[in-house]
């Protein structure tokens, strides 16, 4: 784990693009470069080392993390267990018939 007294810095969670754009539309509209500084904050380094699927945010909104990568953010109403990654066709680990 990362640690400020020794200057090592983890590295950077990957955001794809639909997560920055999800990001715009349901949370604030701000550029690409400043979404991908905010994602990459301490919680979701540590969230994402720790398997957590999901960081919810202060609006209600939740981000969510799959295999250390950002993928999309929901919306603050949104069912958490509804989200499954395997029912989208572009999700490579899962076997789709």
């Amino acid at each position: 784990m990362a640690s400020s007294t020794t200057g090592f810095r983890m590295p950077e969670l990957y955001v794809t693009v639909h997560a920055i754009e999800r990001y715009q539309e349901r949370v604030e509209d701000v550029p690409a470069a400043e979404i991908t500084r905010r994602l990459n904050a301490p919680v979701f380094q540590r969230a994402a080392d720790f398997g957590a699927p999901y960081v919810k945010l202060s609006g209600g909104q939740r981000v969510v993390i799959v295999d250390s990568r950002i993928v999309t953010v929901l919306p603050r109403h949104h069912s958490v267990g509804s989200f499954n990654p395997c029912r989208d066709h572009l999700y490579e680990r899962c076997e789709h018939g």
